[in-house]
């Protein structure tokens, strides 16, 4: 084939290779069905000793002890609950959502093609066929601005995720703490259930007596009664603490089936001084998770207002393309643009607003924030004297419980007495314990509307906590 000839059939097929080599480069769908039935069933076999959960938890404590753990502290099993709640996975699945946004905005757009074809059927060159592109040209700046907002979106997004996991870990702390109360006070029960029964024996010998009336041993059996009431009660508070905790670590209720928990402060957090407690309310007022989302929030306000103001001016479409109109080859280039006529006003005016709305969020928010650690610390203090009365109350029952131990030893109180005081002692505690339950629920409001940890060994966690849930710590 002579050589002209041949580039004027390159010329003619130019398009179609263009277009070849465009859709070769398409990524390929691959499907990912679900299988609900799996999943149940993979949920159920969770365990807390699973071998998985071994290198996740040396990987967030290093310092952890020989696994599995004969006792687990709260630290152990927050990290359980960062990598096994299912709403974490939710969380960290939609910042690799938004992530993924900021490809999208960082893409310059598509151009239209055109195809055209025309036949003239008497002509000496029949044929007229041609193809033309509309390629938009984003300007610089609106690009930048696009992509700002989506990396704002991925940040907030982040922020939701830490937000979440702190929800995850007050959800973990109060189920925990009731599960120790109520063991706490089962232990307590059975005791003074034991107490009851042997101070109803001996009314039941009184009355056959004729000591006592029978009024006295139907009181003491009425209290029996309220006893068991009171256990039974206990039993389904404590069965609704674990399925709370195993709702929060992520594993079905079963797992937590006769594992040991060690809180040996329970009801007993140390005191904060009037430095450290400024020191974290100023924290919790300045970079409390959902704090930076309300700033991160008017940050992206503040770039869709830039944006905004951006498209008042035109944006310019290129329009290349090839014509081969009955024998001769056309080159038309076009250039078209949108007149804004209106200025952008009523967008801008949008946007102008949106930054305005956002700004008094933060404000309210502070204000919100500011009001929920104040009443969180007047609770704590309220409890904590709250259960120094209850402390001092059992001191004064212990005592009087001795005292008439020893007038029985001497022949100066009878048995009634002795276990009239002995019960006495045990209800005391019975309030000890009520009183420490909520200086500890107390505590832990505090430390969630601070988002932080003031105690204990979730200490170990604080640091390296954001960074982890938010997926870079991995």
């Amino acid at each position: 084939m002579p050589a002209a000839p041949l580039a004027c059939a390159f010329r003619r097929m130019a398009p179609f290779f263009f277009l070849m080599g465009t859709f070769a480069g398409c990524i390929e769908y691959r499907p990912a069905p679900l299988a609900p039935a799996r999943g149940a069933e993979d949920f159920a076999a969770r365990r807390l000793d699973a071998v998985q959960l071994r290198g996740e938890l040396r990987r967030l404590l290093p310092q952890a002890s020989a696994w599995p753990p004969q006792e687990w502290d709260r630290a152990e099993l927050l990290a359980v609950a960062l990598t096994e709640n299912p709403q974490l996975a939710v969380a960290r699945a939609r910042v690799a959502e938004t992530r993924s946004r900021e490809i999208t905005a960082a893409q310059a757009p598509n151009p239209d093609l055109t195809l055209q074809s025309e036949y003239a059927r008497h002509d000496a060159h029949p044929w007229l066929y041609g193809v033309e592109l509309n390629w938009l040209l984003r300007a610089p700046e609106r690009r930048r601005l696009d992509t700002e907002i989506a990396r704002l979106d991925t940040g907030n997004a982040r922020l939701q995720l830490m937000d979440e996991a702190w929800s995850v870990r007050n959800a973990l702390a109060a189920a925990l703490s009731a599960w120790e109360s109520g063991r706490r006070r089962a232990s307590l029960f059975d005791r003074l259930a034991t107490a009851q029964d042997r101070l109803i024996a001996l009314e039941q010998r009184r009355v056959e007596a004729g000591e006592d009336p029978p009024g006295e041993l139907l009181i003491s059996r009425q209290a029996r009664i309220q006893i068991e009431q009171q256990q039974a009660e206990l039993r389904e508070a404590v069965d609704a603490a674990q399925a709370a905790a195993a709702k929060a670590l992520g594993l079905p209720p079963q797992a937590l089936d006769g594992i040991a928990v060690a809180w040996p402060d329970w009801g007993a957090p140390p005191a904060m001084g009037e430095a450290a407690q400024g020191e974290a309310r100023e924290r919790a007022l300045l970079s409390r998770a959902d704090l930076g989302q309300a700033i991160g929030d008017y940050a992206a306000a503040e770039a869709k207002l830039q944006l905004s103001v951006a498209r008042q001016y035109p944006q310019f479409v290129l329009s290349p393309g090839y014509y081969w109109d009955h024998g001769i080859a056309k080159f038309p280039f076009d250039v078209g643009f949108t007149l804004p006529f209106n200025g952008n006003r009523g967008e801008i005016a949008e946007a102008r607003a949106g930054r305005d709305l956002a700004g008094q969020r933060i404000l309210a928010l502070q204000a919100d924030i500011y009001g929920q650690i104040v009443a969180a610390e007047r609770a704590e203090r309220i409890a904590r004297a709250s259960t120094d009365a209850a402390e001092r109350q059992l001191q004064a029952a212990l005592h009087q419980q001795q005292t008439t131990e020893l007038g029985f030893k001497v022949g100066a109180a009878d048995l009634q007495e002795r276990l009239d005081a002995e019960i006495l002692a045990m209800r005391a505690e019975l309030e000890v314990i009520q009183a420490r339950a909520q200086l500890q629920n107390s505590r832990n409001n505090l430390e969630d509307v601070l988002h932080a940890p003031l105690s204990g060994p979730e200490l170990a966690l604080a640091d390296t906590m954001p960074s982890i849930v938010a997926g870079a710590g991995t």
